[in-house]
């Protein structure tokens, strides 16, 4: 079959082919023969089948293009450009989300890593209709309790908190409850101590005080003394969410509850669930800890100091009617310390935990916000500041996080409690 060559430039061979699927789509050209371009050193010498051509009188394929109606060409080439450019945006789009969501993943999992020593904050949790979550196993068991035949010896303490105050520590008779349990057990005094241990990983006041109704209704007889031991995630997540109602999981669940009804995409309850649950949403809130200053003279900060005093004072009412006796106190941070601490300490501190001064602006939120909060408590008969109970330290007493305590950092924690306890409990 006769071939025939053309001279045709990449913008008139590409406007070509565009015309011709499109015409043989809307099925008004039954047979237009597809251009086939090879490439002779960047001649552009396009070789084709002129046989078709030729027949309807039409020698070039300039000839071709021309005898069609102009403003169908291009309506047809701009819809075709239309519908491209926008599944390439679509396209990049989807993979710009995917990115951030991705990057945002590894930020949170790698800062998890340094923070707690797993990609996981928290542990693994239950759904509690009065908490919203607690751990799967519950009360942690305490060490060296005792109890007496004879009830009027026996004292019962409850003792709620995070993460700390549960212990993170493999070993239960390692945690604060337990070197208290040994401590107060250990006095001459003639009573006997029964500690529980009622910490759970990232609760704040907030929680702890809904922990704290459930166990006074499904729990009997009630305690003899309640100890709240806050500040850290208080702290935290007022930082993280810029609210008082902050706690473990806020950004989550309120969308599932409230998400529902703001628009038509509520309807899609599972996915919109997923998008509120993302890394990307997880890495802002942190943003919000660690980078954005918190303002002294905030109003949402007045509103954090005035719903936690409110909720303390609630608690002490409570336990009164239960005739119970409550004490908050005020754990240490090593991001709030202001004491001189021994060069030695220092010294084996570092590397063991994280640098606060890479850290200003965090440690200027959790000062802020911690000071904040516990000057607005400081005159409360329930209230005790921990802030500098490490000051003579002569041993690290911090993990890596700054937070969370050694074993000896627990220990220095009971003992300083224990001695206090003493002093209401047998006055």
């Amino acid at each position: 079959m006769a071939r025939t060559d053309l001279k045709l430039s990449a913008r008139e061979l590409a406007e070509f082919e565009r015309t011709r699927v499109s015409l043989r789509k809307e099925r008004k050209l039954s047979a237009v023969p597809r251009l086939q371009a090879i490439n002779f050193a960047g001649t552009g010498t396009v070789m084709h089948d002129a046989a078709r051509f030729c027949e309807a009188g039409i020698t070039t394929v300039k000839d071709w293009i021309s005898g069609l109606n102009p403003e169908k060409v291009k309506r047809l080439t701009d819809s075709k450009q239309l519908l491209s450019l926008a599944r390439t945006l679509i396209k990049w789009a989807l993979v710009g989300i995917l990115s951030i969501e991705l990057l945002s993943f590894l930020v949170v999992s790698a800062t998890n890593f340094v923070m707690y020593g797993h990609a996981r904050e928290g542990s693994r949790a239950v759904y509690d209709p009065y908490t919203l979550f607690l751990q799967s196993s519950s009360i942690r068991p305490t060490a060296h309790n005792s109890v007496s035949p004879d009830v009027k010896k026996n004292r019962s303490i409850w003792m709620f908190g995070g993460s700390t105050m549960r212990g993170a520590t493999d070993f239960d008779e390692r945690t604060i409850p337990s070197f208290l349990s040994e401590y107060l057990n250990s006095s001459a005094r003639g009573l006997h101590f029964s500690i529980k241990n009622f910490g759970i990983d990232s609760f704040n006041s907030l929680l702890e005080a809904k922990y704290l109704q459930k166990l006074l209704i499904e729990k009997s007889p009630a305690p003899d003394l309640i100890v709240f031991f806050d500040g850290a995630n208080d702290s935290k997540y007022f930082l993280e969410h810029r609210t008082p109602y902050g706690h473990h999981g806020y950004r989550r669940t309120r969308a599932l509850i409230e998400s529902y009804y703001d628009s038509w995409f509520g309807l899609l309850k599972p996915f919109n669930a997923a998008i509120y649950a993302s890394f990307s949403k997880e890495l802002y809130d942190r943003i919000n800890q660690v980078v954005i200053p918190v303002d002294r003279g905030s109003t949402e900060l007045g509103a954090m100091g005035s719903l936690t005093e409110r909720r303390y004072d609630f608690v002490n009412k409570i336990a009164g009617c239960y005739g119970a006796e409550f004490i908050l106190f005020w754990q240490p941070m090593h991001w709030v310390e202001e004491c001189a601490v021994p060069r030695s300490v220092t010294e084996q501190e570092q590397g063991l935990v994280l640098a606060v001064d890479r850290f200003e602006t965090m440690r200027h939120n959790f000062a802020v916000t911690y000071t904040s909060l516990a000057e607005r408590l400081q005159d409360k008969p329930y209230f005790i500041s921990f802030r500098e109970v490490f000051c003579d330290r002569k041993v690290p007493v911090y993990q890596a996080d700054g937070v969370h305590l050694t074993d000896d950092g627990r220990r220095t924690v009971a003992r300083a409690m224990g001695k206090i306890l003493e002093e209401r409990l047998f006055r």
